[in-house]
């Protein structure tokens, strides 16, 4: 018989093995900082909820080796930085909890060089999918194979696991994903706090994925979360005179309504004084636009919209409907094309355009969006009822194969 380990002993290990999580990732240090160790052998594991709290198991943590121990910690402070609570609500809670389940041990069996510990959920090659691809892929596959809880958890059947009389559901033990109702019965006399306490590692899990990202650490972390961060950014005209302007050049054309009419002159042949060019006939045309708004596109935005404005003038667009979207829609405005100059960006977030494309597809009217993304996103598997074009600043647009609509990469000379 095992002697049972002083809690003050267990609660030093817990947060020396939090220390340790920010040598390979120093991005979460923030996280870390903000972390609150419980013991409670209520949970049969660890789980975390939103505000913070890291409630374990002692027994459970007794078990693990050092090593085993920092990458379950890394898992749980993994799941904050992702947003996973929040990316949860209004999807079956459970389903969602596992596919970040599976695409972080992915990522720390990469990063820590070692098996995933604990008996915990694996599926190797999660990182390169995205949540939502994995859930699609649980329901589809109901006889696959899965787990009854996320860590020590026993051979079964997803249909078993996910299906009706399965353990899933809205703060399940199953699950290490713990959501408010479940802290607040656990922990009355803190409730108060909670909310509080969640939106600020809300606002330090926005800085953690940017962190991430400028610091080339973010390979598979896909935000999943509306952003907390917003600035101005000041868009920068008139940097870009490459190649891809062309392609750009054309496909507005090609979706630009109204004919060519020399009653109005083209605005690109106005440095001409030996040939007039036909201009459009105006009838009040708005070009709609999807900015992607997550972390990983900060340095981008001022670029890129300081070259659609000066496309806008060139194609005589009256009016630009800007959609930000991060993981949700965060701003949907009516703007001229000289306002793109200078506007307040919101979100730096999650990389999620399903909301923001499917908004849009609501609309009746919209015949044609310009999506700007680096391509490190999610968006709706099925064609949206209107052309798209993908506008993907950087090097990344080759590996960016979309289902449908054009590619267009924006790269310097």
């Amino acid at each position: 018989m095992n002697t049972p380990v002083p809690q003050g002993e267990l609660l030093e290990r817990i947060q020396r093995g939090l220390r340790m999580v920010t040598v390979p990732f120093p991005h979460l240090a923030g996280l870390v900082a903000a972390a609150r160790v419980t013991l409670d052998d209520r949970l049969p594991t660890i789980g975390v909820f939103a505000s913070g709290r890291l409630t374990a198991n002692p027994d459970f943590v007794h078990r693990l080796k050092d090593n085993e121990l920092v990458f379950v910690l890394a898992h749980e402070m993994l799941h904050l930085a992702l947003r996973t609570h929040d990316r949860a609500k209004g999807s079956d809670h459970l389903e969602f909890n596992y596919a970040h389940d599976y695409i972080i041990n992915d990522i720390l069996r990469t990063e820590l060089g070692m098996p995933v510990p604990a008996n915990g959920l694996d599926m190797p090659g999660a990182r390169e999918k995205s949540a939502e691809e994995i859930v699609l892929d649980m329901r589809r596959n109901k006889q696959g194979q899965s787990k009854t809880s996320v860590w020590n958890g026993s051979p079964a059947s997803v249909q078993r696991v996910f299906g009706p009389g399965g353990s899933g559901g809205e703060g399940t033990v199953a699950g290490d994903v713990l959501d408010a109702v479940t802290e607040a019965e656990l922990y009355p006399e803190e409730a108060k706090g909670a909310a509080a306490r969640a939106k600020q590692v809300k606002e330090l899990a926005a800085k953690a994925l940017g962190l991430a990202r400028a610091m080339g650490l973010a390979k598979g972390l896909r935000g999943t979360d509306p952003g907390a961060a917003s600035q101005t950014v000041l868009a920068l005209r008139g940097l870009y005179r490459t190649p891809w302007e062309l392609a750009l050049q054309r496909w507005i054309e090609s979706v630009a309504p109204g004919d060519r009419t020399f009653s109005r002159a083209s605005r690109r042949g106005a440095e001409r004084t030996d040939v007039v060019l036909p201009g459009r006939r105006r009838e009040g045309w708005i070009l709609n636009v999807v900015l992607d708004t997550s972390g990983s596109m900060t340095d981008e935005i001022p670029r890129v919209l300081g070259t659609l404005a000066e496309f806008c003038d060139a194609v005589a667009v009256d009016q630009v409907r800007l959609v930000q979207c991060d993981a949700a829609v965060t701003r949907d405005e009516l703007l001229g094309p000289h306002e793109l100059a200078e506007r307040r960006i919101e979100g730096y977030g999650g990389s999620d355009l399903s909301p923001a494309l499917r908004h849009l597809a609501e609309d009746q009217h919209v015949r044609a969006v310009v999506v700007v993304t680096d391509g490190e996103i999610a968006y709706p598997a099925e064609p949206m009822p209107y052309q798209v074009l993908w506008l993907v600043p950087g090097p990344k647009a080759p590996a960016f194969n979309p289902s449908y609509g054009r590619v267009v990469s924006m790269l310097p000379r």
